[in-house]
């Protein structure tokens, strides 16, 4: 047999297991969608000599008591599914910084976001004082985050030290008006991202 009728055979061989690969529950394109035929006009022009009409007035609110729930045919008739972008990141991109990790913990504590704050610590985080287990310290962070003082956004001075392949710490300075912490956060690699596993103040 000829190298091209091998090339050929293995071909005709492999095309029904490529096309199989499309198969099952994934995002597609429903032909129904309304953006699909959407167009781009040129704004209406208001004739000379008339006012603007007072769209606001237009609008329909519905009643609170209304149901909200959007009748699901034409998904179920398409089968497409709905998948929404990962926000912090697009497949095949690296994980997250610690730089930005660090950021992010920073803003979301300014922005009193307590959960944000929290979700991301490590699940083997471990609290810088004997007296409280773990659970207990990121509780009282989360009550902090929430109702305590709130620091700058910005923090100061950020320095990122290579501990290994999977391991940082972060040195700052975090400012809460006219008082200034000196902060150490350990970041370790996490189910895709970085995550804090200790933290110290001096």
């Amino acid at each position: 047999m000829s190298n091209r009728s091998a090339r050929l055979l293995l071909s005709c061989l492999l095309l029904p297991l490529l096309s199989a690969c499309g198969g099952g529950n994934k995002p597609c394109v429903d032909p129904e969608d309304p953006y699909l035929s959407a167009r781009t006009n040129a704004p209406l022009r208001v004739p000379d000599g008339m006012t603007t009409p007072d769209r606001s007035a237009a609008l329909v609110v519905p009643d609170a008591g209304a149901s909200t729930a959007a009748p699901a045919t034409r998904t179920q008739r398409s089968g497409c599914l709905a998948e929404a972008p990962s926000y912090f990141r697009s497949a095949g991109t690296v994980a997250r910084s610690p730089e930005e990790v660090v950021a992010s913990w920073a803003q979301a504590w300014a922005h009193r976001e307590a959960d944000a704050v929290i979700e991301l610590y490590s699940t083997t985080f471990v609290a810088p004082t004997d007296s409280s287990g773990s659970a207990a310290w990121l509780q009282q962070r989360h009550e902090q985050v929430a109702t305590g003082p709130v620091p700058d956004s910005m923090i100061e001075g950020l320095k990122i030290d290579q501990v290994s392949g999977d391991k940082r710490v972060a040195t700052f300075k975090q400012h809460f008006g006219t008082n200034i912490l000196n902060k150490e956060l350990t970041l370790i690699r996490e189910s895709g991202s970085w995550r804090i596993v200790a933290e110290k103040v001096w």
